[in-house]
């Protein structure tokens, strides 16, 4: 019966180790990944209030070239602004992350996010079933 109570308790042990290393593994994502989180906050909020010009300069010189502000301002003009985001997917590589998630506005209309962060900068990002202001129930 020893023999099955130290058997056990190694067990027990065990799992917490694993427990503990999942929490510091989950918890380091989402240090390390803050800044990029917050930039992309920073571009949703900024384009729900109509600030396409200060939107515009987190993106990356690739992005500029290729999506350049006007379009950016025809984009968001019909869009409604989004209250929260939060992030359900981090993936962190040497050169870039992704985040992916969920905008909701103030009426509670749900919209898919997926944003990829190079250097600093938003280097590229989709909007699935973007909320528009039609969409406001009255």
């Amino acid at each position: 019966m020893g023999t099955l109570k130290r058997i056990l308790g190694w067990v027990l042990k065990a799992f917490g180790a694993l427990a503990i290393l999942l929490v510091l593994f989950v918890a380091s994502i989402y240090f390390f990944s803050r800044q990029e989180r917050a930039l992309a906050r920073e571009f949703l909020s900024l384009v729900g209030e109509k600030k396409y010009s200060a939107a515009f300069e987190l993106t990356s010189t690739e992005m500029k070239s290729i999506y350049p502000l006007q379009a950016l301002k025809s984009q968001f003009e019909t869009v409604q602004a989004y209250t929260s985001v939060s992030f359900t997917s981090v993936n962190i590589t040497t050169d870039k992350t992704t985040l992916v998630g969920r905008a909701t506005t103030a009426d509670n209309c749900v919209s898919q996010v997926v944003f990829v962060v190079a250097d600093g900068k938003i280097a590229t990002f989709q909007i699935d079933d973007a909320c528009l202001v039609e969409q406001v129930s009255t």
